[in-house]
């Protein structure tokens, strides 16, 4: 699987908090990161409510969050191999995914 690095700022605060968030849920910021696109790409849109609480969205994970976040860990361990889909171009992809439901 050929990956890209993505770099954009982030207020420094806010970055200590996500990887505390990170931290505490047992997986590592990037991991995180990498669920967070996985899921935006796959349900076409934000994969959970946008709350005023952060602390209760980090405690209603659904359960398909839930294995993510085991899968990632156990991809990140190479305990099993990525099979994840590489995407170069979004709007090319997203046709595709259009067109074959």
């Amino acid at each position: 699987m050929k990956t890209v690095a993505i770099s954009f700022k982030v207020d420094e605060n806010i970055k200590k908090e996500f990887d505390r968030i990170a931290y505490d849920i047992g997986v590592s910021t990037s991991s995180l990161l990498n669920i967070l696109i996985k899921r935006t790409v796959r349900e076409n849109g934000i994969p959970f409510d946008v709350t005023a609480s952060p602390r209760e969205f980090v405690d209603k994970f659904d359960e398909e969050t839930q294995r993510e976040i085991i899968k990632e860990l156990v991809i990140e361990q190479g305990l099993i191999p990525d099979d994840s889909i590489d995407i170069d171009d979004v709007d090319s992809y997203m046709e595709g995914k259009k067109h074959s439901n």
